[in-house]
């Protein structure tokens, strides 16, 4: 019996884009050029960082991994979501609850009235709730295509199947996590706030996109099928990432049972590990010692646009999608750097010595370099056999967001690696890498807005 699949959900990706360019990464920029032209700080700093946070989270990677994820697996594994109202509802609820939660929260701290300000935080706990409501009917959603399907248990997803039970875990404690605002005391929320940005990144953001890069890159870059012991490193990175989040947990226990600092480092090297098995690294480095022997031709049913014509050399495309692999080779590049970063600054902690950087530029190579990269080089590959069309609008935009991409991050995470107190001639360079930090969110923004001309234009495509 043949199934019905629901048309792609759009409305996910041009929320993400939205909310990213007006207001995530708007606001992160407007933070980095207040501290790279050594501006005045917003009153509310820790307001300001903490909103940022939550909707580069929740509405840029989120909205979009929704969206993804939602038309993808339904697909992969046989069970069609049986309303397209359900996707609307998903869409709506994260998002306009998303909006109204961070909006009051923004602006509680300038309002003086304090029935008005009371006023806003009852509004900042309605949006909260509403957020939660969205993110939970998208997890029940997803529980019910894993239970009810049949094709589960093909190679390719018995592979992953650990990074799938991991995301969902790491959506639900988040979302209860950030709904549980409504019953904390502020100082008692800041410190939950920063353990579950952790877990979500750990468990959510880092499983997911690895997760639909070894489903995908077969395809489109040719990359060999993965190996069965990839699942078994996979259960150990569940493992182990559930120990740490359990003993960084905000919580006074009476027994420390094993040093935060050697769990981190363990988790990194797992991380590495996995990189290397799945062939990633290898295909970016040694191109041709990692491609399939038997590539696997597009499976999405669009016609070829020139069958007299040879496709690239290791990719299943023709140059319509432009330069994408640059995007997803960069990203994963940036991973490395980020887990490299982590693993540096644990052993200096492990030897007792102080880091300089702290978490600031491994968080920005992972969320910036990574996984933000990827988003962009994945949804100018993926997103135009989404929307029913053959080729991006237009193949030099995808190289241009791979040049603006890159330098946004380049800007964001080096100048936070030079030490602030250099002195004489080197202080010079101690400020203009100040300078670059400060336009590195707007440079972002651009190509962001690159990103969203090249997809309305596709989707306009006859």
């Amino acid at each position: 019996m043949k199934q019905t699949y629901q048309e792609f959900e759009v409305g996910f990706i041009w929320w993400s884009l939205g909310i990213a360019i007006v207001a995530g990464f708007m606001l992160g920029a407007h933070i980095a050029m207040q501290i790279g032209f050594n501006m005045n700080l917003p009153r509310a700093l820790d307001v300001w960082i903490q909103v940022h946070g939550h909707l580069q989270i929740i509405g840029w990677a989120g909205l979009f991994i929704m969206g993804v994820s939602l038309h993808f697996l339904p697909r992969m594994t046989g069970v069609p979501i049986q309303r397209k109202i359900t996707l609307k509802f998903i869409l709506y609820l994260t998002a306009i609850g998303l909006l109204t939660r961070t909006n009051f929260e923004f602006w509680q701290p300038y309002v003086e009235n304090e029935q008005i300000s009371a006023i806003f935080k009852y509004l900042a706990n309605i949006g909260n709730i509403v957020e939660f409501l969205g993110v939970i009917l998208y997890v029940a959603v997803l529980i019910r295509i894993f239970v009810k399907a049949p094709d589960f248990k093909k190679k390719g997803f018995r592979i992953v199947k650990p990074f799938f039970i991991q995301f969902i875990l790491g959506w639900v404690i988040y979302s209860t996590v950030q709904v549980s605002s409504i019953f904390s005391s502020r100082y008692e929320w800041l410190v939950w706030n920063k353990w579950s940005i952790n877990l979500f990144v750990n468990f959510v953001l880092f499983p997911i996109t690895f997760s639909f890069s070894i489903l995908n890159f077969p395809l489109y870059i040719h990359l060999k099928p993965p190996k069965e012991s990839l699942k078994h490193v996979g259960y150990f990175y569940l493992m182990i990432a559930t120990l740490n989040e359990f003993i960084s947990a905000p919580i006074q226990w009476e027994i420390t049972l094993v040093n935060l600092d050697l769990i981190a480092l363990l988790l990194d090297i797992t991380i590495v590990v996995l990189l290397f098995l799945s062939g990633i690294i290898q295909r970016i480095f040694l191109p041709d010692k990692a491609l399939a022997k038997s590539p696997f031709w597009r499976r999405d049913g669009i016609e070829e646009p020139d069958t007299d014509k040879k496709p690239r050399k290791g990719y299943s495309d023709y140059g319509e999608f432009g330069k994408f692999e640059l995007l997803i080779y960069s990203a994963y590049l940036w991973l490395v750097i980020s887990v490299f970063l982590d693993i540096l600054a644990r052993l200096i902690l492990l030897l007792g010595l102080s880091v300089h950087y702290g978490v600031d530029p491994v968080r920005h190579s992972f969320l910036a370099g990574f996984i933000s990269l990827l988003i962009i080089g994945m949804a100018q590959r993926m997103l135009p056999g989404f929307m029913h069309k053959s080729r991006i609008a237009n193949p030099k935009i995808v190289l241009l967001t791979f040049i603006f991409g890159n330098i946004a991050v380049f800007f964001r995470v080096i100048p936070m690696l030079i030490p602030l107190y250099l002195s004489g001639p080197l202080q010079i360079l101690t400020q203009f890498m100040l300078y670059l930090f400060g336009i590195s969110g707007f440079i972002a923004i651009f190509s962001l807005i690159l990103l969203l001309i090249n997809l309305r234009k596709t989707f306009k495509m006859q």
